[in-house]
């Protein structure tokens, strides 16, 4: 949460600086700012509200300067207004800095800076570090920060500069991400590698207790202790134009229709028997007496979807856990234990404190994440990267099917005995049927009419059907802001039923065709109270077709693939819901992606 930027080189920092915040606006859009120095001038400005209210304000204003840092919020100190918005500075005005994180120990700080006579302006936890900079300048700025940053508790990326070292810009995190981009004689800074691909393609993912100092463009990386030290530069294969609106109107809607494209990418190379690009062999694999898959959000209801794989086709428990419960704990995880942790940013503060609990168990880590060099690939001791290219709509939608679809992959290479219903030639097929799904927009549309002004919307389904209700409930809830929940369709009858009136909005997903008589005698449930159900499964679902309001047809595929390609019209449904009620689709209220606080 939270988007951070920065420059140092021959050009003007001010158009790099917004047009980095542009493509972290995902990570927090309650206020934006910048800061550019000039010499032994500094320049702040920042605004509450999203990214265009602070590119109004500048469209005239002429900010010259060598280095630059911006910042967009995610509040967690303070409400969101100008005072709150980063980047904050000490009392002189010499030192400017932006903040990815919290800091647990600020109130401590800030009690003992206010004996000593020092003033704050705003209420968060960054402004204490900020003038604790100034109370402790040491001559260097390096120094300073790393001194400062000692004194420390919980997690942060900063990035900080000073009219008292002009032409440097020091940074440093711990548990917050921060990347560093190399350029030709300029370098960049960013949360995200996706903010600074336009410039370059070559990045260091600073990890724990890294610091860099940067000057005139050049770079050196030091520990906490000022030790000079080393990192890999790594080459990252996305495109530009991923992070790009491409003309149209929302990401989301890009994301959804770049469904097909990417998870090519994600099966690519990997559909052959011994294929180098599954992590963990068969043998391995066998060897696992306990699988925990431990995930967020999205991640967590692609997680549901694999626990019913790898107990089918490994014949061990699978647990599903949510990392914010599962790290306050303690779960009975053995050696001889298989941990799956799913993240698309790699950087979900629970996940990675979660995969630290595995690990100190002596479970093997397994990681299936999306950004290359991300702290969960790092700390994993298996990647498995699921290819789908940067993810800008908050809403989830490619990164999800990559993780459903990454989890299939892992099961067929792990299936000896052949329980699994589908082959790698019918995967192959995978980018061809979700490009022939996309073909029920149209309906979906119709069908969102019928729905949009609707208070409560349920989602049903059982098994595999079930964890997709669950991810279709979300997006709806997380984009259109109606209440929306889902159930195993089994248990409408202990509780939930008692809400079912005329026209309540029932969405069906029945894609397992053993399950689909009891799925179907569910329906007739909820039909039996007046709702109105939408359902979505094959052709062969001919029971269901007929008592159903609204019926959505897949493409003909084998029951496993028709599971998988179902999400696409529950992503419709959200999608045309929310614009329907113009909604910010892109940028829900209270929300942000990354979540890299607890």
């Amino acid at each position: 949460m939270c988007g951070i930027i920065g420059y140092s080189g021959p050009k003007e920092p001010l158009p790099i600086l917004i047009g980095g915040l542009s493509r972290l606006e995902y990570r927090g859009y309650d206020s934006a700012g910048v800061a550019i120095l000039d010499g032994e001038k500094l320049t702040i400005e920042k605004k509450e509200g999203k990214l265009q209210i602070l590119k109004d304000h500048l469209e005239n204003s002429k900010i010259n300067g060598n280095i630059g840092i911006g910042h967009t919020r995610w509040a967690t100190h303070g409400v969101p207004n100008d005072v709150n918005a980063h980047p904050h500075s000490d009392n002189q005005k010499e030192f400017a800095i932006i903040h990815n994180g919290i800091i647990e120990n600020y109130a401590e700080m800030k009690d003992d800076l206010l004996k000593e006579d020092f003033i704050f302006e705003s209420d968060t936890d960054t402004e204490v570090v900020a003038v604790e900079l100034g109370n402790q300048w040491t001559g260097r700025l390096l120094e300073t920060v790393t001194n400062v940053a000692k004194k420390l508790d919980g997690t942060y990326a900063l990035v900080v500069t000073s009219t008292k070292e002009p032409g440097t810009i020091v940074a440093g995190r711990m548990m917050s991400p921060l990347v560093l981009g190399v350029g030709e004689g300029e370098t960049f800074l960013a949360s995200d590698s996706a903010a600074i691909l336009e410039h370059t393609n070559k990045m260091i993912f600073l990890e724990n207790g890294d610091f860099v100092e940067i000057t005139n463009g050049k770079f050196k990386l030091f520990d906490i202790n000022m030790n000079e030290i080393s990192r890999e530069i790594q080459e990252i294969d996305w495109k530009v134009s991923e992070a790009e609106k491409s003309g149209y109107d929302h990401f989301m809607y890009k994301e959804i229709l770049e469904q097909a494209e990417v998870i090519e990418r994600t099966i690519s190379g990997r559909l052959e028997v011994g294929s180098e690009e599954i992590p963990i062999d068969l043998n391995k694999a066998k060897g696992f007496e306990k699988i925990w898959i431990v995930a967020c959000g999205t991640a967590y209801h692609a997680g549901l979807f694999g626990k019913d794989l790898f107990e089918k086709v490994l014949g061990v428990p699978v647990s599903v856990e949510l990392a914010s419960e599962f790290r306050y704990r303690e779960p009975i995880v053995g050696k001889n234990d298989l941990g799956i942790v799913i993240s698309q940013s790699g950087e979900t503060m629970d996940t990675i404190a979660a995969t630290e609990l595995l690990k100190e168990n002596g479970s093997h880590v397994l990681a299936l994440v999306n950004v290359v060099g991300s702290s969960l690939a790092r700390m994993a001791d298996s990647v498995f990267y699921l290819h789908v290219g940067p993810e800008i709509g908050v809403a989830s939608t490619k990164a999800y099917l990559g993780m459903l679809v990454g989890q299939l992959l892992l099961a067929k290479h792990w299936d000896s005995e052949g329980k699994l219903d589908t082959s790698f030639d019918e995967i192959k097929q995978l980018p061809a049927l979700i490009e022939k799904t996309f073909e029920c927009e149209d309906q979906v549309k119709k069908i969102s009419k019928s729905i949009n002004e609707k208070n409560d919307i349920y989602f049903i389904g059982r098994g595999l059907d079930y964890a997709l209700a669950a991810e279709g409930a979300l997006k709806l809830k997380e984009i259109s802001y109606l209440h929306a929940e889902a159930l195993a369709a089994g248990e409408l009858k202990h509780g939930t039923l008692a809400l079912i009136e005329e026209g309540t909005p029932i969405i069906v997903t029945a894609s397992q065709h053993h399950l689909l008589d009891k799925t179907t005698s569910n329906v007739q449930e909820v039909k039996a109270r007046g709702a109105y159900v939408i359902a979505v499964g094959d052709s062969s679902s001919k029971k269901l077709q007929d008592i159903s309001n609204d019926y959505i047809t897949l493409p003909e595929a084998s029951e496993m693939l028709s599971t998988v390609i179902s999400i696409i019209p529950l992503q419709f449904i959200a999608y045309h819901v929310a614009n329907l009620n113009g909604e910010s689709i892109d940028q829900p209220r209270n929300l942000a992606k990354s979540v890299t606080v607890e």
